[in-house]
């Protein structure tokens, strides 16, 4: 079996220049670290400090309780792999499947999107910050939100441990697994 696969691989790298047979190595090299990363990306956390009072729960941006209303910095861990800080003010409120808010997150550092989203409603995911590779927010998520001076939000992605799974398939349903050009500098 391991001789029929390596001439396959090697009359698919003549036929094709060897890029086949190089990306079947990145893959395989960076198999491992890949799936951890998409292990990492199932959920996100954000702490802060700052004048700040709330208590909200959702699962999905389409259908929550609670809300509240202040400013924090923060240490943010979020969806598409946002790492760094910022600043977040801004008011929420939801109350079942009708939500409004106004929340704005300025300042931040190079590895985290700034955003201002205002919305009253029923939230969209076809809006540009639930973007599914891009995006600031993730609609699907299920999550928490408290805070009285010190503040804690997080959110468990279903779609992320979609991703995660896949991986195991060699499918990258957000194409975001790192390849070995990732690496090369």
């Amino acid at each position: 079996m391991k001789k029929i696969l390596a001439i396959i691989a090697s009359a698919a790298s003549l036929v094709l220049g060897g890029s086949v047979k190089a990306d079947v190595t990145d893959t395989l090299l960076l198999y491992v670290p890949n799936r951890a990363v998409d292990f990492m990306d199932t959920f996100s956390l954000t702490l802060g400090f700052g004048p700040a009072a709330y208590g909200r729960a959702w699962a999905t941006r389409a259908v929550g309780f609670g809300g509240g209303v202040g400013a924090t910095a923060q240490v943010i861990k979020q969806i598409n792999r946002q790492y760094g800080a910022g600043l977040m003010n801004g008011w929420e409120s939801s109350f079942m499947v009708i939500s409004a808010e106004d929340m704005e997150l300025t300042d931040t550092t190079r590895g985290v999107n700034d955003f201002h989203y205002y919305t009253t409603g029923i939230p969209s995911p076809e809006e540009k910050h639930f973007a599914f590779r891009t995006g600031e927010r993730d609609y699907w998520s299920l999550g928490v939100h408290a805070a009285a001076l010190a503040e804690v939000e997080g959110e468990f992605h279903p779609v992320e441990l979609a991703d995660f799974f896949a991986g195991f398939f060699f499918v990258d349903l957000k194409g975001d697994d790192f390849t070995a050009d990732d690496l090369r500098m």
